[in-house]
């Protein structure tokens, strides 16, 4: 049994926020969020607005993204997802049908050393 906790927050639809969001587990938004966001996994459901400068080991964009965002992992466009801003990560995957209007460097965690 691991002792490590996975923390889930959902911002639901109809909430907004302004401000800085931290967690070390999941955030799950399908409201709006303006602002920072730093989490494990990002995930912005289709319903989801977010208009942030993000850093987060996972990032899954069903719904619209707007800012700089950092991902330390796999960055995931679903076919309903919108991108734009800077992008900054290890690893990408853009569904058939997503929108992707960002300078976009998939080099991080790629050094050989």
């Amino acid at each position: 049994m691991s002792s490590k906790k996975q923390y889930l927050s959902i911002l639901d639809k109809g909430l907004i926020i302004n401000g800085e969001i931290e967690t070390d587990g999941e955030v799950i938004v399908r409201g709006k969020v303006k602002g920072t966001i730093k989490a494990e996994t990002l995930v912005i459901a289709d319903t989801g607005i977010v208009d942030a400068d993000c850093t987060a080991d996972a990032v899954v964009i069903g719904g619209e993204y707007n800012g700089n965002l950092t991902v330390n992992g796999i960055m995931k466009i679903l076919s309903t997802g919108k991108c734009s801003g800077k992008v900054l990560c290890q690893d990408m995957v853009v569904e058939n049908g997503s929108t992707l209007n960002a300078s976009v460097d998939c080099s991080l965690g790629s050094d050989t050393n």
